[in-house]
């Protein structure tokens, strides 16, 4: 049997394996293979709501998304080409003491880090967004540095990037895999071969759980639904007017192509257990036609009251993907106990657009044994024990409540 040799080998096509692909690529002098069983961007990178949010409560996660931010204006150099993400910023909005209280600490925490944060008056809120509906007594706070993006345009930039710097890109790779040899990782089998590699980056999204296992590791990230809707186009909707964030609706809204994307985290989410996922998502579903709509109903209440357009217009379309989350809501990213050079990446906990560039440099850097720019320590694999598992009910059970617990974007 013949069997390519590689220094680093990357399983899974979305934005964080390339992502990944294209950091390691610019670090590691040797051969860099990426591997997809589909195609790129095929997974739950292109159905993400696209929100690129550094306003979070969690300060682990902000340098992550910095990067991000940073790291487009570097692709778009490299490849000589707008990405399209477009600073827009993103309007805070609350009511109430508890939600007055709770954004003024998010609008200082934000200025102490040296970003830009404004407290609009209601009726310049609702001048900047003329399908939001707030009343007088509501408070909002526009933080101008956020950002939207089209995550099947990213991926896309990043596997082409990575292409250019030499990482060998393959879609349609099934891995069918990962080998090792004692405690440590010498590789993948694929469907085309073998690949020797002493570095292999398990970033395969709500499939990265079950590669794992199979090599004896475990990775404590669970599959969890996520949905949005958008509407028929509307005439005041235009694409420079900022996404807005609804905590206490637990809901997210923004212009997409003259229409309205919208969404709201359910009070129990639904979790599936990775042992049931088809090979790809274009041939399953956890929701019905009738369930969409059902979900709709239930979040309508929240979400009129501050946009009234949805009874204004209709529903053109309704978005399903699976995001991997982990009960405290940050990544598993690191190399795993007990099977040297094997790293983990999944467990984005719904913010994989936003942390992908930090992700990404952050797992190529441990790869490569260069110093991390920021603590990798939040994200360690084996922080939940002999816990975290997805194939654990209640472990899943707890990835479930981080998601609806979520109120930012």
């Amino acid at each position: 049997m013949t069997v390519e040799r590689a220094d680093a080998v990357v399983v899974g096509g979305g934005i964080l394996g390339c992502a990944a692909a294209y950091y390691l690529s610019a670090l590691l002098p040797g051969k860099v293979i990426l591997a997809e069983r589909g195609e790129i961007a095929s997974g739950n990178s292109c159905r993400a709501a696209g929100l690129v949010t550094a306003v979070r409560p969690v300060e682990t996660l902000v340098p992550l998304v910095r990067e991000t931010l940073r790291v487009v204006g570097e692709l778009e150099g490299v490849l000589d080409e707008s990405l399209g993400v477009r600073k827009v910023g993103h309007l805070h909005v609350a009511t109430g003491t508890k939600g007055e209280k709770e954004l003024a600490d998010l609008m200082e925490s934000v200025r102490n880090r040296g970003d830009r944060a404004s407290l609009l008056p209601p009726g310049d809120a609702r001048a900047l967004v003329p399908w939001l509906r707030i009343g007088d007594d509501a408070f909002a706070a526009l933080f101008p540095d956020e950002a939207v993006a089209d995550g099947a345009v990213l991926v896309g930039a990043f596997a082409r990037a990575a292409r250019l710097h030499g990482a060998a890109i393959r879609p349609r790779t099934a891995v069918r895999a990962i080998l090792r040899h004692g405690d440590r990782v010498v590789g993948i089998d694929t469907a085309d071969g073998r690949i020797s590699s002493p570095v292999v980056i398990d970033a395969a999204g709500a499939w990265a759980p079950l590669l794992a296992r199979e090599a004896g590791v475990p990775i404590p990230a669970a599959p969890v639904r996520s949905s949005y809707w958008i509407t028929a186009r509307h005439d005041r909707i235009r694409r420079t007017q900022p996404a807005v964030i609804l905590p206490e609706a637990r809901g997210y809204a923004r212009p997409e192509s003259g229409a309205l994307l919208f969404g709201v985290r359910e009070e129990v989410s639904r979790v599936a257990d990775p042992r049931l996922l088809p090979d790809a998502l274009d041939r399953w579903s956890m929701t019905t036609e009738e369930e969409s709509w059902d979900l709709l109903a239930a979040a309508a209440p929240r979400l009129s009251r501050y946009l009234p357009l949805l009874e204004e217009t209709g529903i053109a379309h309704f978005v399903e993907g699976l995001s991997t989350y982990t009960p405290d809501g940050m990544l598993v990213l690191g190399e795993t106990a007990g099977l040297r050079g094997l790293f983990a990446l999944t467990g984005c906990s719904g913010a994989g657009i936003s942390v992908a560039g930090g992700a990404g440099r952050l797992v190529a850097e441990l790869a490569s044994g260069r110093a991390p720019f920021t603590d990798p320590a939040p994200h360690r694999p084996d922080r939940f024990g002999a816990a975290g598992a997805p194939f654990d009910e209640s472990f899943r059970r707890r990835c479930g409540e981080a998601r609806s617990r979520k109120t930012s974007g």
